[in-house]
C-alpha cells in the first residue's frame, strides 16, 4: 500500500495530468461548460489523461521493479517532473475565467512562449526521468549551482588544472562564434549555408521530415529549423543563422572537451586525462569543423554513452545513443560497450529501452508525414558512394551530391550517378561489420573504462569503413578515441596527422586537383582508409590485451581464496 507522500503524489500528479488535459481541449475546441460540452472536446481530454497516465503508470512500475524502490518513493520523485505542467493548466483555468486570455490564447500567438516552453521541459522532463530513475541517479540542481559557485570563487579555474583549460577553450570558442567569419585561399565547403536555405522553410511552416525531406536523421534538421526562427529578431539572415549555430555547437564541443577529460582520467589518470584534454583543446580541425559542420552534437553523444557506460549508468546511456543516432548513425557504436558483460535480461531490457526511443521520437513523424519521412529515410539507405574506395572503384572522383529541391518525394532517388558495384558486395560489408558488432557486445568480461573505450573505438572504425560515402568532416568522429588512447605528445601528432588527411581531400584535393588530378583522391582515400584500419587493429589489440588480464585475475582468484 502507498504511504501518504506516495498518495499525495498521486493526487497531485492526475491533477496536473488533468490540468494538461483541459489546457489541449482548449486549444483544440475552444471553451466549453458542463452542459455544452461536445463529445470531441471529452475525447481529447480523455486520451490525453490516457496517454500520459499510462505512460506514467508503466514508468514508475518498470523503475519500482528495476531499481528495487518502493513505488511511493518513486511516485514522489516523478511527481516534480511535472511541475512545468503548473503553466498551460494555468492559463487554462483564465483561459475559463477572462474573455480577453481566451482570444489572446486560442486566436493569436501573443502568449504561446508561455505555454510552449513549459511543455517543452515538461516533455524533456519524462524522457530524462525514466532513465536517469532506472540508473538510481537523483539530479540536484541546488548541489551543482552550489559547486559551480564554489569552483569560480575558489579560483581552480586560473590554475594549470582542467578548469583552466576548460574556461580558455570556451571563451576562445566563444569569440570565434562570434567575430570569426572564415575566409582565405580556400575557404569553401561549409555546410551552413545549405542548412540555412532548408531552414529557412521553417519561416513559411514548413518543417523537415513533415513538408519536405532531408538526408539526415531527424534531431539536427528540427533543430536548424528552431535556430532560423531564432534568428529572426536578430534579422533573419544568413549571418544570424550562422552565429546561432556557431554558438549551439560551442556548447556541444564544450561537453566534449568535459567527456574526454572525464574518460580519460578513469581510463588512465588524472595528469593524463589533463594532457588529453590540453590536446583536444589545441587542435585545429576540431575549431574548423565546429562552424562548418554540425558533427559535433553526434560526437557529443557518442562520448557521452561511453563516459555513461563507464559510470555503470546504463539506462541513461540508452537515452544519450538514441540522441546520437537521431542525429547520425554512427552513434551506435558505443552499443557494444552498453551490452557487453550484461545478462541476456539486461541487454533485452537495453535494446528494448532504444528500440523504444527511436521509435517513440520517429513515430509522429511517419504518420505525419508519411511521404517525406519514408523519402528522407529512402535516400540515406540508397545514396550512392563518395570519397571512398566504394566510390573510386565506381569510378566517381565527386564529392556527396544530393538534390536541391526538396519539398516532392520523387527527387529523393535522383542521384548524380548509379553504382556499378553488385550489391552483394555492400550487403557482405554490412553482415561482416554486423558480426563485428555482435562478437564485441557479447563478450562476457565485465568492462573497465578502458575496455569500454577500446570496443566502442573497434565498433566506430568497423563502421567507418563501412560507409559507402565519406565527408572529410566525418574524421572528427575518430580524434577523441586517438587521443584517448594515446594521451600526450603522441596521441596530439597522430590526431593531427588524421586531421591533415581530412584537409588534403577537402579543400586541398576539391579546391586545388581535382580538375585534372583524380588520381591524388585515390592517394589520399587509400592513406586514410588504412590510418583508420590500423587504429582499428589497435584498438582490436588493447581490447584483447585487457581481455586477457582479466581472465587472468580470474584465473588467480580461486587459488587465493583456496590458499
Amino acid at each position: 500500500m502507498l504511504r501518504w507522500r506516495g498518495v499525495t503524489a498521486l493526487i497531485v500528479t492526475l491533477a496536473m495530468i488533468s490540468g494538461l488535459a483541459v489546457f489541449v481541449a482548449l486549444m483544440r475546441e475552444g471553451r466549453t461548460s458542463l452542459g455544452a460540452v461536445s463529445a470531441s472536446w471529452v475525447l481529447y481530454v480523455v486520451i490525453t489523461i490516457a496517454a500520459t497516465a499510462g505512460w506514467g503508470l508503466a514508468g514508475v512500475l518498470l523503475v519500482s521493479f528495476v531499481a528495487q524502490r518502493r513505488v511511493d518513493d518513486v511516485l514522489a520523485g516523478y511527481l516534480w517532473t511535472h511541475s512545468p505542467l503548473l503553466a498551460p493548466a494555468t492559463l487554462a483555468v483564465m483561459a475559463f475565467v477572462s474573455d480577453a486570455v481566451n482570444h489572446r490564447l486560442t486566436q493569436t500567438d501573443d502568449l504561446r512562449w508561455l505555454w510552449a516552453a513549459p511543455i517543452g521541459m515538461w516533455v524533456a522532463g519524462q524522457v530524462l526521468w525514466l532513465p536517469l530513475s532506472l540508473d538510481r541517479v537523483r539530479i540536484r540542481p541546488l548541489q551543482i549551482v552550489r559547486d559551480a559557485v564554489v569552483a569560480l570563487a575558489g579560483g581552480r579555474f586560473t590554475r594549470l588544472t582542467f578548469g583552466l583549460i576548460f574556461v580558455q577553450f570556451v571563451l576562445l570558442r566563444l569569440g570565434l562564434a562570434l567575430l570569426w567569419r572564415p575566409i582565405g585561399l580556400f575557404e569553401r565547403g561549409s555546410d551552413v549555408g545549405a542548412y540555412e536555405q532548408r531552414a529557412r522553410l521553417a519561416l513559411q511552416g514548413l518543417q523537415p521530415y513533415l513538408d519536405y525531406w532531408v538526408e539526415y536523421p531527424p534531431v539536427f534538421p528540427w533543430m536548424a529549423s528552431g535556430l532560423k526562427l531564432l534568428s529572426v529578431p536578430l534579422g533573419g539572415d544568413e549571418p544570424a543563422f550562422q552565429v546561432l549555430f556557431s554558438l549551439t555547437m560551442v556548447v556541444f564541443e564544450a561537453g566534449i572537451l568535459w567527456l574526454i577529460h572525464a574518460i580519460a582520467v578513469r581510463v588512465w589518470d588524472e595528469p593524463r586525462g589533463l594532457v588529453t584534454a590540453a590536446a583536444y583543446a589545441a587542435l585545429f580541425y576540431p575549431i574548423y569543423i565546429a562552424n562548418r559542420h554540425f558533427e559535433s552534437i553526434a560526437v557529443f553523444f557518442l562520448l557521452l554513452g561511453v563516459y555513461l557506460v563507464i559510470r555503470e549508468r546504463r539506462h541513461t546511456a540508452v537515452l544519450a545513443i538514441a540522441l546520437g543516432m537521431l542525429t547520425k548513425l554512427f552513434p551506435a557504436a558505443a552499443l557494444p560497450a552498453l551490452l557487453a558483460g550484461q545478462s541476456w535480461t539486461g541487454r533485452a531490457r537495453y535494446v528494448g529501452l532504444l528500440v523504444t526511443a527511436v521509435a517513440g521520437a520517429l513515430a509522429p513523424l511517419a504518420l505525419v508525414g508519411r511521404e517525406f519521412f519514408v523519402a528522407s529515410w529512402q535516400t540515406m539507405l540508397m545514396r550512392p558512394g563518395w570519397e571512398t574506395v566504394w566510390a573510386l572503384a565506381d569510378g566517381y572522383f565527386g564529392f556527396g551530391w544530393i538534390h536541391r529541391y526538396r519539398q516532392t518525394p520523387d527527387t529523393a532517388l535522383e542521384f548524380n550517378y548509379m553504382p556499378d558495384l553488385p550489391a552483394a558486395a555492400w550487403w557482405g560489408a554490412a553482415g561482416l561489420v554486423a558480426a563485428i558488432y555482435a562478437v564485441l557486445a557479447l563478450r562476457r568480461s565485465p568492462p573497465n573504462p578502458a575496455a569500454v573505450v577500446w570496443t566502442s573505438g573497434l565498433a566506430l572504425v568497423a563502421f567507418a569503413l563501412y560507409l559507402r560515402g565519406w565527408s572529410p568532416q566525418f574524421m572528427v568522429w575518430i580524434l577523441p578515441f586517438v587521443l584517448l588512447t594515446y594521451p600526450g605528445g603522441r596521441g596530439y601528432l597522430l590526431a593531427t596527422g588524421l586531421s591533415l588527411l581530412a584537409l588534403l581531400e577537402n579543400p586541398v584535393y576539391f579546391v586545388l586537383l581535382a580538375d585534372d588530378h583524380s588520381w591524388t583522391l585515390w592517394i589520399v582515400v587509400i592513406a586514410r582508409t588504412l590510418a583508420i584500419g590500423a587504429l582499428g587493429a589497435v584498438f582490436a589489440r588493447r581490447l584483447w590485451l585487457e581481455g586477457r588480464a582479466a581472465a587472468s585475475v580470474t584465473t588467480r582468484e580461486p587459488d587465493a581464496g583456496h590458499a
